[in-house]
Formats: structure tokens, sequence, C-alpha cells
């Protein structure tokens, strides 16, 4: 039972560090993976969860497992780890801006490090919109490309990384992460 502890409290602090990175737990290797870490936690938990009432054992483990699982969705649901990673890293962000008030709506290549997050490139839409890219990959088979990262002021209905699929999620202020897919 100890083990299977130590597994659930991995997979649950590796699922809750990596979303931190907007879109990285999306990418198709990194999904597998922690798709098939909870698959093997949750069917150890269920097979626990039986022998431990089968043998009139201790349910406590048990209880403590799923009370881990609970509040690592609960965190995940509302992007806690997110939003606190961000409000670390919203100073560099805001320094950023400050310090490169030029428009630049065909974006520019940044590879640089704003707090904890290595943002790709920079965007800015047709109105005070600012958009970091800290993460893309591939939209299934075709040539299109899903966008992640932080934008500031975003234009609600588009932005210059595309429209598909375009969702902003609030995390403090003005300041959302998106979510883009160059898929018009």
């Amino acid at each position: 039972m100890r083990l299977l502890l130590l597994f659930a409290l991995f997979t649950c602090s590796l699922t809750l560090v990596l979303s931190i990175y907007p879109g990285l737990l999306n990418g198709f290797v990194v999904f597998v993976a922690i798709a098939l870490l909870w698959l093997i936690l949750i069917g150890w938990v269920a097979i626990s969860t039986l022998q431990a009432w089968r043998n009139q054992s201790s349910m406590r483990p048990v209880i403590a497992i799923a009370l881990m699982l609970a509040i690592s969705y609960g965190l995940l649901k509302f992007y806690v780890p997110r939003r606190v990673a961000f409000a670390f890293s919203r100073p560099a962000f805001e320094q950023w801006l400050a310090a490169h008030p030029e428009k630049l709506p065909e974006g520019r290549e940044l590879n640089s490090k704003l707090g904890i997050y290595q943002v790709e490139d920079y965007f800015a839409g047709d109105g005070d919109d600012h958009y970091f890219r800290t993460y893309h990959h591939g939209d299934g088979l075709g040539p299109d490309t899903v966008s992640y990262g932080f934008a500031y002021q975003p234009n609600l209905k588009q932005s210059p990384l595309g429209a598909a699929g375009y969702k902003l999620h609030p995390l403090e202020g003005k300041w959302y992460w998106f979510i883009a897919s160059n898929d018009w």
C-alpha cells in the first residue's frame, strides 16, 4: 500500500507541475504518458480498494489516495498551479512589455525566459493586445498549429495566432492564458 501511495503522489505531483505550462499536457507524447500513469493509478487504487474491503483491513491509505486525487483534480480544474506560477512570472512579462512598446503584428521570435516560462514568440494584435507563445504543437495530421501561451489585454474574438479553437482563460487583471489554432 505504501508503494501505491508513493505512485499516487508521484503521478499527482507530475501532473500538477506539468500543468503550469499551457498546452504541455495537450502534446501527444506527454498526454499519452500522463494518461497511462493515471490509468495505472486508477486501476491500482480500484484493486487495492477491493482487496482492503475483502480482507476487512484499514481503508485509510485508500481514503488518503482518494483525497489526494480529488484535491489534484480541483487544483487542475481551476488552474491553480498555473495561476500561482504566472503570478510569480508576471513581473517579467510586464517588464518585457514596458521595454518593448513597439507593435509587431507579424510576430517576433523571442526564445527568452520570462519568469519560469520559456517564451518562443511574441505577437501583437491590431489593438492593445499582446501574445506570448510558450508552446505549440501540430494539430493532428494537417499542417495546422495549435499555440498556447499568455495574453495581455487580448482580443476576445481572434488572435494573431489564429481564430480556430481560440479560447481565453482569465489569470489575473488583464492577463489571460490562451489556446489558438491557425486552422482558419
